[in-house]
């Protein structure tokens, strides 16, 4: 039976009440068809469900969806050492790891041979193919509120993020995963005097002569480090990727 024309705003305010259901305009690539879509609105919540060859909605309340949400499994697993924090932003799962001191032989652009040293505390993040690096000025176990410094790197911009140059990044599957990239990153490209500054208090204008006066042995001098202007909190809480399309 058919059912009988309703108003405009009405069929707005009830889109079950058409005659052909149909989904939700999707605004996502995906690799599938879905069998539940669910749209969010200012006033309401609609479920549309496929039913056969077609679609069927009908409104739902907020607590019944929150209940249904709450049975999706959210646990990370067990995590491997000085994993700092894990979240999901874009979509896309991010990690932060906390990179204790340990030598990096250096690939400096000009020079035959790599220079090694010895790193500073490291904080390594990645979410996709856009990974960060920060640097700490303690060798404590850092807390929210511990203040992040620029790497000691050239080749990373303001907000810790990499250029790669020629070199190809890996995305994040897991943190075993964002190893293999850091070390793609310290030892497997070669640095050069792209935004070499300002990445030290004592060699401002390059941070690579700083370099000559280290080797693996010799502790990165922590108080040389420059400020980056966040703390860890805004890392772990996946603000650096926030309000950006992920690569």
């Amino acid at each position: 039976m058919d059912l009988p024309e309703q108003p405009p705003d009405e069929l707005r305010r009830r889109p079950w009440l058409r005659r052909t259901p149909r989904p939700i305009r999707q605004t996502l690539v995906i690799d599938r068809t879905p069998t539940i879509q669910i749209g969010i609105f200012a006033d309401a919540i609609y479920l549309t469900r496929r039913q056969g060859r077609g679609w069927v909605s009908y409104p739902i309340s907020a607590e019944d969806l929150a209940a249904a949400l709450g049975k999706l499994p959210t646990s990370s697993g067990l995590l491997p050492p000085n994993t700092l924090g894990t979240g999901t932003v874009n979509g896309q799962r991010y990690y932060v790891l906390l990179i204790p001191p340990r030598p990096a032989a250096l690939r400096i652009t000009g020079r035959t041979r790599p220079h090694t040293i010895q790193t500073p505390p490291l904080v390594w993040a990645g979410c996709g193919h856009d990974y960060r690096i920060f640097a700490l000025a303690t060798l404590d176990w850092p807390q929210r509120q511990t203040p992040l410094y620029h790497a000691p790197f050239p080749n990373t911009y303001e907000p810790g993020s990499i250029c790669w140059g020629s070199t190809d990044p890996r995305g994040v599957g897991a943190p075993e995963t964002m190893l293999s990239a850091l070390d793609l990153y310290l030892e497997g490209s070669f640095f050069n005097n792209h935004i070499a500054q300002q990445r030290s208090q004592s060699k401002p204008r390059n941070v690579m002569v700083l370099y000559r006066t280290l080797n693996a042995a010799t502790p990165y001098p922590l108080d040389d480090l420059v400020p980056a202007g966040h703390d860890l909190a805004w890392l772990l809480s996946g603000e650096a990727w926030r309000g950006r399309g992920v690569q």
